[in-house]
């Protein structure tokens, strides 16, 4: 039977064929993943794009999401730098993954309206380096090097994610969150991957701007000089 005739029949195989792959074997999460990880952004740490695609292993969505963290932060020191590793990292799959839109009204990312000026403003630019072993109030935020994330595996959210895209899709996603040692905010980083691929992409652009909430009330005046010393 040709393409266009099982798109025609009452039947179509392929479908099925998908949805078995769906239940196991290559297409089914590795039990190491669905655990808490701590996952380091080995030196050299990577200032290129290029640096970046041999630094991230993209068939580990922990290594996706670790990176991806670490390419938000990179927007604080160089815009076009940091969108780029962004830009490889991410998929934009509407309307399962809330994408962004580069440019947005203010001619930089426009994920929320706050984004823009919060890039700009050395009140905000340290948060998310918050989210990295090591930074404290006490230290001014710095992480310690080399620069490591921990990662909490989400199991609900990733098992809500599965119900609603792997079978029909032939998506598989996982979840993880990081936690901010400033004031304990938690942001989920959903990572994807399609059947007959292995590489993994994050599929929802609002956790960048989620890595930049206000978190000021964390800095005491003695953080506050220490945060670009």
């Amino acid at each position: 039977m040709g393409l266009f005739d099982k798109v025609m029949s009452a039947v179509n195989d392929g479908i099925e064929e998908i949805s078995a792959a769906a239940q196991g074997g290559s297409f089914a999460l590795k039990p190491e993943w669905k655990q808490d990880r701590r996952i380091e952004i080995k030196p050299p740490m990577p200032e290129s794009l290029e640096d970046l695609k041999k630094a991230v292993d993209v068939t580990d969505p922990g290594s996706v999401a670790a990176y991806y963290v670490y390419s938000v932060m990179c927007l604080t020191a160089d815009y076009e730098i940091g969108m780029s590793m962004m830009k490889y990292l991410f998929a934009d799959l509407e309307p399962y993954g809330r994408g962004f839109t580069e440019g947005g009204n203010n001619g930089k990312a426009g994920w929320e309206s706050y984004f823009n000026d919060r890039l700009k403003s050395d009140e905000y630019r340290w948060l998310p380096r918050a989210y990295f072993e090591g930074a404290t109030a006490q230290n001014g935020f710095h992480p310690t090097q080399p620069l490591a994330v921990k990662l909490s595996y989400n199991s609900p959210n990733t098992e809500a994610l599965n119900a609603q895209t792997l079978q029909q899709l032939g998506r598989l996603n996982i979840v993880y969150y990081v936690t901010s040692n400033a004031a304990g905010n938690k942001v989920n980083i959903e990572i994807s991957r399609f059947d007959g691929s292995d590489r993994w992409y994050v599929t929802k652009g609002s956790a960048s701007s989620s890595l930049f909430y206000d978190q000021r009330a964390a800095l005491t005046a003695e953080a506050k000089a220490k945060l670009w010393t």
